[in-house]
């Protein structure tokens, strides 16, 4: 009798905790997708002001931000500075990951957590540090020291897609490429980078989007000569709201999403 009581006990227990976790995860959901559907359903207003619910209805906005002149020029910087970005931490990542995962030097444990540490580091107090050094190094203002600073930020997502994909391709490939007389490098070059190749765009793809998407460091660093698309976005809210700036918006979180989802296709080839 204590037994049958107990589990149905259990399982209450465990349909109430089913319930919850549903309803949280409902909410959680909620809470992410309701401002991103709120702007998207504002950025079809013809109303000259932002207001909810729209009087009229139109793509207006959208015709303003292709036409008015004024994005054009924050939209070029911010695709400039994260191409340069997707190549320079590319740069540092793939040798990075090849030292960490193929070799046997000491210090890689430190080294991985180095390259890792600035995911963990608040941005706003690791801008602030970096303001501290441009300033002595006479970056502040420079697109140069913006570039490093992004790729620095972007670092370490890139590490973790190629060091992720890396562990998917067995070493056993290139040893027995090795057996057959070609040297490590050849190894590497013809048959790992072959196979990493969708896991280097994928990671590419992840750099450009953290420098793209990234406001805090051009704030901080960037002085009034760089103004990127986020900055712009944020100067527009600061000193006076463009309705043409939901419609941007839109279009922005359109292209991060597929960005990202073709960022996470890539990742899936390589498995």
């Amino acid at each position: 009798m204590s037994r049958t009581i107990h589990g149905r006990r259990n399982r209450t227990i465990d349909r109430a905790s089913k319930i919850l976790g549903r309803v949280l995860v409902t909410c959680a959901v909620i809470f992410l997708l309701a401002p991103a559907l709120f702007i998207a359903l504002l950025s079809f207003s013809n109303d000259r002001r932002v207001s909810f619910p729209p009087q009229s209805w139109g793509l207006d906005r959208y015709i303003a931000v292709f036409t008015s002149g004024k994005w054009g020029a924050p939209t070029l910087m911010s695709l400039e500075i994260g191409a340069w970005v997707a190549f320079g931490s590319l740069l540092v990542a793939l040798p990075l990951v090849f030292a960490l995962k193929r070799s046997v030097m000491p210090g890689r444990g430190l080294l991985e957590a180095t390259a890792i540490a600035p995911l963990v580091i608040p941005i706003s107090a690791y801008a602030v540090g970096l303001y501290a050094v441009f300033a002595q190094l006479d970056l502040l203002g420079e697109k140069f020291g913006i570039i490093l600073a992004h790729t620095v930020h972007a670092l370490p997502m890139v590490v973790i897609v190629l060091s992720t994909s890396l562990d998917q391709i067995r070493p056993d490939l290139e040893l027995s490429a090795m057996t057959m007389g070609a040297n490590r490098l050849k190894a590497w070059t013809s048959i790992t980078l072959r196979l990493l190749v969708p896991a280097i765009a994928a990671a590419m793809l992840f750099g450009f989007i953290s420098s793209f998407d990234e406001a805090v460091f051009i704030t901080f660093l960037g002085g009034v000569g760089l103004v990127t698309l986020p900055k712009y976005i944020f100067d527009s809210v600061q000193y006076g709201v463009d309705p043409a700036i939901t419609a941007m918006a839109t279009i922005l979180m359109i292209t991060t999403a597929g960005i990202m989802l073709l960022g996470s296709a890539l990742r899936k080839d390589i498995k």
